[in-house]
């Protein structure tokens, strides 16, 4: 008897690809839906910036945990059956969001949002890698993915900024569900009904381990975003997160290590070469993080309004695209992965080091377009082979959790950036704050000047000597407090430099890294 294809026999093969591309963008899209307006997530539910941060971790907690139970789903359901559970969830929870303004309710929908969301991109995924049976198809395959997912945060931005000119903030959920309609109908439409994988029952879901690992996630989350807010081990909810995390992490492990059929299965870390592979990984987003700056110092310095913003950062996304593809050519060629590491934080390397030199309180847009292509060009030529690396260098029978795991360490990383930022922005701001200070005094000839100055300019424009006075006291502290912003962001570039450069140098000099960085085999299917 003949297979029943997955997709209907009629249906030519760039429709097929097509509609996937449309089923997948709208769940990328939700992960940076709050990430490039942040002022107008914060005046629609009345919280705080940092608020905001947490609820895009909790979305990638929901991701990262519900990654080895998700493939239990996939075995017992259809995939028509489930992508369609998948998309009728997430409407129900873009529909609640549409309606909620608490930020209690908001934190717990973002985290059933992903978990739906991980269902319909799990299947996207599968049915796309089901259509990729040559390696150079595949690796093709690995690039253009890796190419949306590093685009689809600036993308996000750039179509959320120009659909806020027009709607209620509200209404952004609205038109997620009108962007997963047309994918999600034509899909239904033109596959068959037939299983991805080998129907397993329901019976023994490691349920358990999932229940240890999301609070522990939730604590590190947590800690990350509001750790120097609540002046980190000084308070009693860092204490309590610390230890809470740090105590489900045991128990998980534990779990594991007893388990016959393990949630994930920890003989991954065997592998010195897939440890390697996650250590370059865990660099490399912390240093990808360090991107968000320059919009804040697009946005704060130069006064750039969200769609300004998000329209430089498609040079960024340009650069991607460019880099999408000299990367695949390399990984068909197999070309040396050291050599592709070096280049790929060169570029990284290149980008911090320009803008640590053109950060200024003055400047054109059209500076920043090279270096911001290049840091464009660095993320793409790195994403891609690392994960290639460490996921290839288990066996493929366990490949299912050394990428469980790897999507653990982006998550650790992207939190652990974040983190980074909050920490040294408080404590470098303050201290260039005070430095500031202590030099604009009454005494200082260069503030008389300054103060004289904006005195004089605002009685020029109609304002009262009193009030001109008060006024230009104000815009003399707005310019300390750019100052500030400006030595902070110059700063935390020059560090971010300085460990690149150190990377580099473990890549190219190290002989022990020489022997481990080699590619083996293709993963079968990359996450």
């Amino acid at each position: 008897m003949e297979t029943l294809p997955i997709f209907k026999r009629w249906v030519p093969e760039w429709f097929i690809r097509a509609t996937l591309f449309i089923v997948l963008m709208p769940g990328l899209f939700l992960l940076g839906l709050y990430a490039g307006n942040v002022n107008e997530t914060v005046g629609y539910y009345g919280i705080e910036p940092a608020d905001v941060q947490f609820s895009i971790l909790v979305y990638y907690v929901a991701l990262a945990s519900f990654f080895s139970l998700e493939q239990r789903l996939v075995s017992y359901f259809a995939a028509k059956h489930y992508f369609l559970l998948g998309l009728l969830l997430t409407i129900l929870i873009n529909l609640a969001l549409y309606h909620v303004r608490q930020s209690h309710i908001l934190f717990v929908l973002r985290f059933f949002q992903g978990i739906c969301i991980s269902g319909i991109i799990a299947t996207s995924m599968n049915l796309i890698f089901s259509r990729m049976r040559t390696e150079r198809v595949r690796i093709m395959g690995y690039t253009v993915f890796y190419g949306l997912l590093l685009v689809s945060a600036p993308l996000s931005s750039l179509v959320v900024s120009w659909a806020l000119q027009y709607l209620e903030f509200n209404a952004l959920y609205m038109l997620m569900i009108y962007m997963q309609l047309p994918g999600a109908i034509l899909l239904l439409l033109i596959m068959n009904h037939v299983r991805l994988k080998r129907h397993i029952p329901l019976y023994q879901v490691e349920w358990i381990s999932f229940v240890l690992m999301v609070p522990a996630l939730l604590m590190w989350a947590y800690m990350m975003v509001y750790g120097q807010q609540e002046n980190g081990l000084d308070s009693p909810r860092i204490w309590f997160c610390l230890l809470g995390s740090l105590a489900l992490a045991t128990l998980f492990i534990l779990r594991q290590r007893s388990l016959k059929r393990p949630y994930i299965n920890l003989s991954v870390f065997k592998s010195s070469s897939f440890v390697l592979g996650l250590l370059i990984l865990l660099v490399f987003y912390v240093c990808r993080g360090a991107l968000g700056l320059s919009s804040t110092y697009f946005a704060t310095v130069l006064k750039m309004d969200p769609i300004h913003v998000s329209e430089l950062m498609l040079v960024n996304m340009a650069g991607i695209a460019v880099g999408s593809l000299i990367v695949s050519r390399f990984v068909i060629l197999k070309k040396s992965l050291r050599l592709i590491l070096l280049t790929g934080f060169a570029f990284l390397g290149i980008f911090h080091v320009w803008m640590y030199s053109l950060f200024s309180n003055q400047a054109e847009p059209v500076y920043y377009v090279i270096p911001l292509f290049l840091q464009g060009l660095g993320a793409a030529t790195l994403m891609v082979p690392i994960i290639n690396f460490y996921v290839s260098a288990v066996p493929a029978s366990i490949s299912s959790s050394a990428s469980a795991v790897g999507i653990l360490v982006r998550f650790t990383g992207f939190s652990l950036s974040m983190g980074i930022l909050n920490f040294t922005r408080l404590f470098s701001k303050s201290l260039h704050y005070h430095r500031l200070q202590d030099e604009v005094t009454a005494t200082n000839p260069y503030t008389l000047q300054r103060l004289a100055q904006y005195r004089e300019t605002l009685m020029h424009q109609g304002m009262a000597g009193d009030q001109a006075s008060l006024a230009a006291s104000k815009l003399l502290s707005q310019t300390v407090d750019l100052q500030t912003q400006l030595r902070y962001s110059m700063d935390y570039y020059l560090i971010v430099a300085a460990v690149i450069g150190v990377t580099m140098l473990a890549i190219a000099l190290v002989p022990y890294l020489r022997t481990k960085l080699l590619f083996t085999r293709q993963p079968p299917i990359p996450f």
